[in-house]
């Protein structure tokens, strides 16, 4: 199985004192604005990834780039791995905290550096809300 990668959008992540992650306020399509630009306080893309263990990654990065925005960027240190009898792939969970992020509708661009390339994740859309067209008097 190839290298992969994707990413989930929420509000607020912590980790708890045994490791856990809590993640709050799940994105689970698009990301509806009232206005054509607003900023909130902040975004977390956790990104899972993985590979197998015969093709570790030597180099890691997460990249996240908001609509009309500079790229956001994170290394991901790389720990010495020696997996398991049967063990064949090796994942890792990294959030990247966005703080005062200004959306704007458009596509938000997410994906994996590293030392063979990048992996394109699936992210959501900032959408511009609509408004309903008027009702038909009856």
């Amino acid at each position: 199985m190839a290298r992969q990668a994707s990413v989930l959008i929420s509000d607020d992540f912590y980790v708890s004192l045994v490791g856990k992650f809590v993640v709050q306020g799940v994105y689970t399509s698009d990301i509806i604005i009232p206005t054509d630009q607003i900023v909130a306080a902040q975004l977390v893309f956790l990104f899972q990834i993985e590979t197998d263990v015969s093709d570790l990654f030597e180099k890691l990065q997460v990249q996240v780039t908001l609509p009309g925005q500079t790229p956001k960027t994170a290394d991901i240190p790389i720990m010495p791995f020696v997996p398991g009898v049967g063990r064949t792939r090796w994942l890792v969970h990294w959030p990247l905290l966005v703080q005062q992020a200004v959306l704007r509708p458009g596509r938000i661009e997410t994906k994996v550096i590293h030392e063979k390339g990048e992996i394109l994740t699936t992210s959501p859309w900032i959408s511009l809300a609509t408004q309903a067209p008027p009702s038909q008097p009856s």
